[in-house]
């Protein structure tokens, strides 16, 4: 049985849109078949009549699926992304947040996560950092094809997030029972707003947090 997983980051670029695209299918692959990415850049081409329905199909996307990928990159956090963790820990997904950028970022301590301290000591959340240039060097050597190296890059980073993807989901709710998961779902799509309340009525909401287990 398939893992559906939010998979939110930047896609502002082709350096991003490849490297998303690049990851969710290596994911696919280390894990059999077993995590799936609502990947939100394969229907950001689709023609919508407002900016606010790309806002609630980002959201849809997130409600329907039963763990959340974050990309944590940069000096500063993206901000879409950064609200996309915030309603993913509402709905209490599991959530993993990656960094692979190498740079100092934040307000912690030197031995603190390089962001924000408001994005930080969730529960239900596994952080995994791991610098891509350690991974570059690592993997791409001259001589080596490149599709080689991409492979293997793409291959020990998704390994490392498959694995972190089994510990979370194995991590018990924080919704005391399937009663309160479907009240909160209930009460975010209303304050979200939108379209959303007229997408998830209450029947869609069960069916929902039913697969989530």
């Amino acid at each position: 049985m398939s893992v559906h997983y939010y998979f939110a980051g930047p896609l502002f670029c082709h350096k991003e849109v490849i490297g998303n695209h690049l990851l969710a299918e290596s994911i696919r692959e280390s894990s059999g078949g077993k995590y799936v990415a609502n990947l939100p850049q394969r229907e950001e081409n689709q023609l919508r009549p407002q900016p606010l329905a790309i806002r609630d199909n980002d959201y849809r996307l997130l409600l329907e699926s039963q763990l959340a990928l974050f990309n944590f990159d940069g000096s500063d956090l993206d901000s879409g992304t950064v609200a996309e963790f915030l309603a993913a820990r509402f709905l209490d997904l599991p959530c993993v947040l990656l960094r692979t950028d190498f740079r100092s970022a934040g307000d912690q301590n030197a031995d603190g996560e390089k962001w924000n301290l408001m994005c930080s000591g969730y529960p239900h959340t596994k952080v995994v950092s791991i610098g891509a240039m350690d991974l570059y060097q690592k993997h791409f050597r001259d001589g080596v094809p490149l599709l080689e190296s991409l492979r293997k890059f793409y291959g020990e980073l998704s390994g490392i997030l498959v694995g972190m993807f089994e510990d979370v989901m194995r991590e018990p709710w924080c919704f005391e029972n399937r009663a309160e998961a479907e009240r909160i779902y209930r009460h975010f799509v209303r304050v979200c707003g939108g379209s959303l309340p007229l997408q998830f009525d209450e029947e869609r909401i069960a069916s929902v947090i039913s697969a989530r287990g």
